[in-house]
């Protein structure tokens, strides 16, 4: 054997409970889990720790930053191993000269700079291999950018001729190896789309055995009838679904995750494929004009500007304190602030309650996802950095939400399953050898909203495909990731 990892508790991603064994490792892969006889090239003591699946980050928003970074720091010093990208509408793909502008003037000020070196999907994936890159990562194809590639940024309904260009694209993407489909149908020009429009668009990834992962129209006062619009799709696509981060926005609306989860339960029971995935905060991120009309309604929800294009004064202050200082309304100085800023300023919003996150953490079907940008400048939420230490640390070890097997559960083999990562996932013989080994008494995210960019404690050892990513909570400047393609892809 190449490594033997042996003295911990295995805890093996399927949700049962941990025990004592060894595991062994050749190449890339997992060949021995139990009691270990054989000598090793190298052997890591993992006393006292627990060797779980490498995480998966089923909701990742690292597409420019596996480009910016391709060691990828701030995922795999918490234990990914995995990327899921192409989230919310938006993956880098394809491009023409608006999707190229809208990324340049706009998104390089939220996503991060990033030279852009492709056109097409198939393009896009073999710059990740050619870069190399620390995780792994499989990637969606987002609806948003499609439709910016054909329509523009017009707000309305294609005609035949867009239509059928728009499934030539995602049919593109689909044989290239993207695993479906993504919506952020909050922003635009993905919002624009009607569900006749995005069910007609789905049915393509039908064909490849694909999946619908959403971003719903809106997750506060019309909460309910999103959800009801997503399962519509799925059903009438014939596509599994993913709703992306779950959550109700909005004191009014805490509860309401009851009634979404009943209805995901009720889906299910019908036949329909879908889960949902969640991030360990009570606050959310996003870039501040899509919030506009919801400023006056949810004046309880405070708002602190983590990124700004010019102004960087802005940077880890409160949108009403700033509006208080200026002597104007709270949309009134959003507004200017949305302005003056050409758009590209993001925002974390403090308006979920932890009653709701608990609540949608522990049912049976929820996945976790950090939904975090690893943007180069400003503050980005914390969840880049912390979302998996945060599960095991606070929601496990502490509050007991759900148990250290339930946790690892959620952010392995779960995930693996529904996002079709052959195995993965899972500590078994014959699956790849993505591995962590925590510290379940130290494990615990540091990050805040003030100070991000903290890498979490209690992580000790990453391994990616077999290999050293982290070595005693150090990161090795390895590149062992690999693109993984749909495996229906042709």
């Amino acid at each position: 054997m190449d490594i033997a990892i042996i003295n911990g508790s295995v805890v093996d991603g399927t949700g049962a409970p941990g025990v004592r064994a060894d595991v062994g490792i050749m190449d890339d892969r997992i060949v021995a889990v139990g009691q270990l006889t054989e000598r090793a090239g190298r052997t890591i003591d993992a006393a006292g720790r627990i060797v779980a699946p490498g995480f998966i980050d089923v909701h990742a928003h690292s597409d420019f930053a596996l480009l910016r970074d391709p060691l990828n720091p701030e995922k795999v010093m918490q234990g990914v191993t995995t990327n899921i990208i192409g989230n919310c509408a938006l993956s880098p793909a394809p491009v023409d000269d608006t999707v190229r502008m809208f990324f340049e003037n706009l998104l390089q000020h939220v996503l991060g700079t990033v030279n852009i070196r492709w056109k097409d999907f198939a393009e896009l994936l073999h710059v990740y291999e050619a870069d190399g890159v620390a995780p792994n990562l499989k990637s969606l194809a987002g609806q948003g950018t499609i439709r910016m590639a054909v329509m523009g940024i017009e707000n309305r309904p294609p005609d035949a001729r867009e239509m059928q260009a728009m499934q030539r694209h995602l049919s593109a993407a689909m044989e290239a190896g993207a695993l479906g489909v993504s919506t952020g149908l909050m922003y635009p020009p993905g919002s624009f789309a009607e569900s006749d429009e995005l069910t007609e668009l789905t049915r393509v990834v039908s064909e490849y055995d694909g999946m619908y992962a959403t971003h719903m129209r809106n997750e506060d006062d019309d909460l309910l009838e999103s959800l009801e619009e997503a399962i519509r799709i799925g059903k009438e696509a014939g596509v599994p679904v993913q709703i992306s981060h779950h959550k109700a926005v909005g004191k009014r609306n805490w509860g309401k995750v009851k009634e979404s989860l009943a209805m995901i339960d009720a889906a299910r029971d019908s036949g329909l494929d879908i889960d949902c995935d969640v991030y360990p905060y009570t606050a959310f991120s996003t870039i501040l004009g899509p919030l506009l009309p919801e400023v006056e309604r949810f004046p309880e929800t405070p708002v602190l500007i983590s990124g700004a294009r010019f102004d960087k004064s802005l940077v880890g202050r409160y949108a009403h304190e700033v509006a208080a200082e200026r002597g104007q309304t709270l949309l009134e100085c959003a507004t200017d602030i949305n302005q003056s800023e050409e758009g590209a300023v993001t925002v974390v919003g403090f308006g979920m309650c932890q009653e709701d996150v608990d609540t949608v953490m522990r049912h049976p079907h929820t996945m976790i996802g950090s939904d975090g940008i690893e943007s180069d400048s400003g503050q980005p939420h914390p969840r880049a950095y912390g979302t998996f230490a945060r599960v095991l640390g606070e929601y496990a070890r502490e509050r007991g939400v759900v148990t250290i097997e339930e946790g690892v559960h959620k952010m392995t083999g779960q995930g693996a399953a529904k996002f079709r990562l052959s195995d993965r996932g899972e500590i078994a013989v014959g699956k790849f050898a993505d591995i962590v080994v925590f510290d379940p008494e130290t494990i615990a995210d540091v990050a805040t909203y003030q100070e991000p960019r903290q890498h979490p404690a209690g992580i000790d050892w990453v391994l990616i495909n077999g290999r050293v990513a982290v070595e005693s909570g150090v990161q090795h400047e390895v590149r062992p990731g690999r693109v993984l393609r749909h495996s229906a892809a042709t």
